[in-house]
């Protein structure tokens, strides 16, 4: 039961910032609004202010964040990029990447090496592949994601608010066609019955024909079932469409938050360019539970190993008295029966030897763990990280891990062997896996099984 003075907090948060106010709406974790459109007294004038727009609006604008938060941008750096598609073909992630912002830099003579780019594929014609990017500079998104830290705010991306990839009105399964304006782009989109979906982007500080291109443009297309306008503050002529929205006013800017919200909570791979950081391994949740939970994993198999040597031991001790009726009976015996009574006097020597060293051993068993959890501490290298210590079916210890050098899984396994012989443990050789992370190979996971030579390491001493 919710307490009702107590509002939780939104699953997902999306603001429009422009370089005049921001706007935000709350969606639920499947997309529904919550509440209404909240307009903010916040602008950003360029990419590189929107960690301090960002930090204002968690500081002095209201409610807080929703976990997910989804950025439109309206100046974010966008564009249309072509490569040949001989160029492209079987290329990895990184250096598509490169090419594209190589080609983006000599198409607009702008620096971006130290920018990460985004890219979504449009189409592949005339042995050309056409590429929507989007970009933003790497120490940006750095501070981006800074500021949002404190907030406990995942950033899910960053996108620019041309280009919504869904119809705002009409059969969303027939073809449309639709242009938008903004401060630094002209798009005009095309979605064919298929779901094919074509796009071209105007720039109009740079391209003064950019109008009479636009008009080609539409009738190449062709007819379609339904056609939109969506017009921010810049104000041109177009060619004229069955619906037009103003997003200067409430009702239309509502409407259209919304479809791009709906679409980015309900989309497992959103057909736009989203600016995002993405990491595999999160390396402050892995120290902060990994520290707790290996403690916890190792006493928890040690205290199922010691039950069952102290099970071993009563056993032991059951199977002495045995062999000591045995011998009292064979003695009493007939003459035949001495080879079977040294049998036995030998078997309850060693019984009884053991029946001395067995308390001696299972006082050692017990300071194990924390031997182990000492020699692990001082073994392990900076770049190697342990993740988990458990109990297979064999009641052997598996380490497991991830490293960023492969020799040094080798080293710590060499390291630790006669150390941890001494404590009864018979290391043997480690498992090593490539997760293909990196360019040049890595990290690597690891296992690293710790036979338990039990009671009788101990007893044989």
């Amino acid at each position: 039961m919710k307490i009702p003075f107590l509002k939780s907090r939104p699953a997902q948060t999306l603001l429009y910032i422009t370089e005049a106010k921001t706007f935000r709406i709350d969606l639920d974790k499947r997309g529904v609004m919550l509440g209404t459109l909240d307009v903010l007294d916040y602008r950003c004038d360029t990419a590189k202010s929107l960690p301090n727009t960002l930090e204002l609006i968690l500081a002095k604008g209201g409610a807080a964040l929703g976990k997910n938060l989804w950025i439109l941008y309206a100046a974010l750096q966008t564009g249309l990029v072509s490569l040949p598609s001989m160029q492209v073909e079987g290329a990895d992630a990184e250096m598509l990447e490169q090419a594209l912002l190589f080609e983006f830099e000599s198409m607009t003579g702008d620096n971006v090496a130290q920018s990460h780019l985004a890219s979504q594929f449009i189409s592949d014609a005339d042995e050309m592949s056409s590429y929507w990017v989007s970009l933003l500079a790497k120490e940006t998104l750095t501070k981006l994601l800074e500021t949002l830290k404190p907030a406990a705010c995942k950033l899910k991306g960053i996108a620019h608010p041309a280009g919504l990839p869904v119809l705002m009105a009409g059969d969303k399964n027939e073809s449309w066609l639709r242009i938008e304006t903004f401060s630094n782009a002209i798009m005009a989109l095309h979605q064919t019955v298929e779901r094919e979906l074509k796009l071209h982007i105007f720039s109009p500080d740079l391209n003064p024909n950019w109008q009479d291109q636009l008009d080609a443009w539409i009738i190449d297309t062709g007819d379609v079932s339904h056609s939109e306008t969506i017009m921010n503050n810049r104000v041109e002529y177009l060619p004229p469409t069955d619906e037009s929205f103003h997003l200067t006013t409430e009702g239309a800017l509502d409407l259209w938050m919304l479809s791009w919200g709906e679409y980015l909570v309900n989309t497992p791979e959103p057909a736009v360019p989203l600016i995002k950081f993405e990491s595999k391994i999160n390396y402050d949740l892995v120290f902060m539970l990994g520290g707790g939970g290996l403690a916890l994993a190792l006493c928890l198999g040690h205290f199922t190993w010691n039950l069952s040597q102290r099970n071993t031991f009563e056993y032991q001790t059951e199977q002495l008295s045995k062999a000591e009726k045995d011998i009292k009976a064979a003695r009493k015996g007939v003459t035949s029966s001495r080879d079977a009574a040294a049998k036995l006097e030998k078997k309850l020597a060693t019984l009884r030897k053991n029946v001395k060293v067995l308390p001696q051993a299972i006082e050692a068993l017990q300071s194990r763990p924390m031997m182990l959890l000492k020699i692990l501490a001082e073994s392990t290298p900076a770049d190697l990280m342990i993740e988990s210590v458990q109990l297979n079916e064999a009641n052997n210890l598996m380490i497991t891990g991830i490293s960023l050098k492969p020799q040094l899984i080798n080293g710590l396994a060499r390291d630790i062997k006669p150390k941890l012989a001494v404590l009864g443990w018979e290391v043997h050789t480690p498992t090593k896996t490539d997760l293909v992370a990196f360019a040049d190979s890595g990290p690597w996971e690891f296992t690293l099984e710790l036979e338990d030579k039990g009671l009788a390491g101990f007893l044989t001493k």
